[in-house]
């Protein structure tokens, strides 16, 4: 059923009354009552019909949304494989795809076929753009990890759902109002371009439990703006005025969507609590039976299957062969089931052991500098080939360098060159003691004179 919106391309060319027609067959006291509220409400009549144009508008298919998208796109799967959130809310920020959401929620608020249509469009090329973008930018990616922040868009919530109602409410109040400012926020709330990005990152990458989850969750924020922006646009007078029974079946229609969406995300929402749960009696548990000095490294608790599994490490004093059995029996009288524990303990290291590492790492560190420091004094004294390399002997331990030098060979222009580069290897070098001297047959090493 398509109404009739005056100054609104696309939807109707016979005048409009933004406040509704009346399903109620009309008398002659109704036209009398209208007439007398007409002028009065002209103003209110007009501003339902501009703000019906600027939803129109933002719903169009053109350049500008599909740059847009491709733009947003691209940011949100850059900021999901680096784990940014900063740039996947930047992402939000650059999105287009409130308005076509926002269109829909209009449409079926006004019965605009329309403008659904328009905005379905719209919506469907948004999102087949930002997947194909996300899928080409992963697959020329070297970097195709599980972060924190795709694994946050896989498994939504009857949280999520809350929020996207409430955004879409202020979604609505902001397109009446013109608060450009309130929209920034419902853009950043309502994640939209992220869970596509996040389902192209499962097709590219064979992982379609992501895929399906970013899905469901793009699917969820869709559907309740969108039904939250007809409840407030029909609670404004937005559209015909409908029979109680059609209204009826709106409200039904649009409560057994979101009560039927809302059975997956009850059951994320109770998996979630449960393994928080798990994870706050499992570490309380631990805690108390490992020894005073003993601290948990890391651990991982998750639901697989019926079973609840326990990874994790410890740094223990002590090896306790019993630990593990220990944890899980304990751990599975309190949660009611069985706990399948994995933990891995490694021995602490006491002070002495710490303070005598520490000093070895230093003393290496220092010997490898003295080494660097040796060869760098080789390369000065060989410099020109003057002392040949097999006549340095070298202690970097002691900082000492020996030259075997014949001065009587050498000649005195070539032994006045020589001492010239000692001297000036022995100024960078302060701390070390670079000597003249002859090797003895005796112990094969060199002496100084």
């Amino acid at each position: 059923m398509a109404g009739q919106h005056p100054g609104v391309p696309g939807l109707g060319d016979v005048p409009f009354n933004a406040g509704g027609r009346r399903s109620a067959r009309r008398g002659r006291a109704d036209d009398d009552i209208d007439n007398a509220d007409a002028a009065a409400g002209g103003d209110e009549t007009h501003g339902r019909s501009l703000t019906l144009a600027s939803v129109a508008r933002d719903a169009r298919l053109d350049k500008k949304f599909l740059l847009l998208i491709i733009l947003s796109s691209a940011i949100a799967t850059l900021g999901l494989l680096q784990s940014s959130a900063a740039v996947v809310i930047g992402a939000m920020l650059v999105s287009p795809l409130l308005g076509p959401i926002m269109g829909i929620g209009f449409g079926l608020a006004t019965l605009e076929s329309t403008l659904i249509k328009r905005s379905l469009v719209t919506l469907g090329a948004g999102m087949a753009v930002a997947v194909l973008v996300a899928v080409i930018i992963i697959w020329l990616s070297p970097i195709k990890d599980v972060t924190p922040e795709l694994r946050a868009r896989t498994q939504p919530t009857l949280l999520d759902l809350g929020v996207a109602v409430v955004g879409g409410v202020a979604g609505v109040y902001a397109i009446m109002r013109k608060l450009s400012g309130v929209m920034v926020g419902v853009a950043i709330a309502t994640a939209l371009v992220p869970p596509l990005s996040t389902i192209g990152f499962g097709l590219a990458t064979g992982r379609l439990d992501f895929a399906l989850g970013a899905a469901l969750l793009f699917l969820t924020n869709t559907l309740a703006i969108a039904f939250a922006a007809t409840v407030v646009a029909r609670l404004n007078r937005f559209g015909p005025s409908l029979t109680p029974q059609h209204t009826a079946m709106q409200i039904t229609g649009i409560i057994a969507t979101l009560g039927i969406l809302s059975i997956p995300l009850a059951l994320s929402l109770n998996n979630i609590a449960r393994e928080v749960r798990a994870r706050t009696i499992v570490q309380s548990d631990l805690g108390e039976l490992l020894k005073k000095d003993d601290r948990i490294d890391s651990l991982t608790v998750r639901l697989d299957g019926d079973q609840i599994a326990v990874d994790g490490v410890v740094l223990v004093e002590q090896y306790s062969p019993q630990l593990n059995d220990a944890l899980g029996k304990t751990a599975g009288e309190a949660l009611d089931r069985d706990v399948r524990v994995n933990i891995v303990q490694l021995r602490k290291q006491t002070n002495a052991a710490a303070q005598l590492e520490e000093q070895l790492n230093r003393r290496v560190a220092a010997l490898e500098q003295r080494e660097e420091a040796g060869q760098a004094i080789l390369a000065g004294l060989t410099v020109g080939e003057l002392v040949p390399r097999d006549r340095v002997l070298i202690d970097a331990q002691a900082r000492r360098v020996i030259v075997q030098r014949d001065r009587e060979e050498e000649g005195e222009r070539i032994a006045a060159a020589i001492d010239r580069i000692i001297a000036a290897v022995q100024a960078d070098y302060p701390r070390w003691l670079i000597q003249n001297g002859a090797l003895t047959a005796a112990d094969g090493g060199a002496t100084a004179p």
